[in-house]
């Protein structure tokens, strides 16, 4: 953190410098985040990539017992993995933003860092990790036939970038929530496997009958996981009523939200 502390000790940027300043701040940031998520504990690094790959193997495992060998159209292995690892990305993301301000208190005594720096930066670490892995996990897949390589690689990256910018914005707004009410946290850990169910991550939602299957649309994030699916296989039966613009209206809406949030609440967050 020496460039952070350098520009914090600096005078006041404006116009042009302002920017540079904020980049340099998130530069520095970036690092210090890479190197504790790989590095914070022993076998760090391991974790990061073991756990996306055991969660896609069980539900892989599941639907092998039950010899269900198609979904929509799609290789059940390549139809789980794209959902699940799409569902990660929100997860993962949601959860490193909403403990943003918490794990990084201590950087707040630098007046150039603010919570929405610490909160972009490790939505930024956790988007990063998760695209790379993700690459892994569907690179080993096609290289051993359980899996095929994407149609159009453009459309799935951007779901993936869809779902973490509902992360972001989602993530700010726990961040608040839950320093208003701590006891929310325990609420928001509890919805985590609900959600993965109603986001057509292990049940296909073209097979739900409306009216129920137009509740489950406002969802956001299930936007984002049939239209991954749809970037792998153009053939893939996806759910009616698929629209990326709404959920890029969600996404906006929600991260425009957190930062409204976190300029309404600035001086808790940094002296609570």
């Amino acid at each position: 953190m020496a460039e952070t502390e350098k520009i914090a000790g600096s005078s006041a940027y404006g116009g042009g410098k302002a920017w540079i300043a904020a980049a340099h701040v998130w530069q520095a940031l970036f690092l210090r985040e890479a190197m504790v998520r790989l590095f914070g504990s022993r076998f760090a690094w391991v974790w990061l990539l073991v756990e996306p790959i055991a969660n896609v193997l069980w539900l892989v495992l599941i639907f092998t017992f039950i010899r269900v060998r198609h979904i929509g159209g799609v290789e059940t292995a390549l139809w789980l993995a794209v959902g699940m690892l799409v569902f990660m990305t929100f997860r993962r993301t949601l959860t490193q933003v909403q403990n943003s301000v918490d794990a990084n208190r201590s950087l707040f005594a630098y007046r150039q860092v603010r919570p929405p720096d610490v909160a972009l930066v490790r939505a930024a670490v956790e988007g990063v990790s998760m695209l790379i892995i993700s690459g892994l996990v569907f690179a080993i897949g096609a290289f051993m036939g359980w899996m095929a390589w994407p149609d159009s690689a453009w459309k799935v990256l951007e779901a993936f970038v869809l779902a973490w910018l509902c992360a972001l914005g989602l993530g700010m707004i726990f961040a608040v929530a839950v320093m208003l009410v701590p006891e929310l946290e325990r609420i928001i850990g509890f919805i985590m496997m609900p959600l993965m169910m109603i986001s057509g991550v292990m049940l296909p939602l073209s097979a739900i009958q409306p009216p129920y299957v137009d509740w489950l649309l406002y969802n956001p994030l299930a936007h984002a996981i049939e239209a991954a699916r749809l970037g792998f296989a153009p053939y893939y039966h996806a759910v009616t009523g698929l629209d990326l613009t709404y959920a890029y209206q969600c996404a906006v809406v929600l991260i425009f939200t957190g930062l409204l949030l976190f300029r309404r609440f600035n001086q808790r967050l940094v002296t609570q």
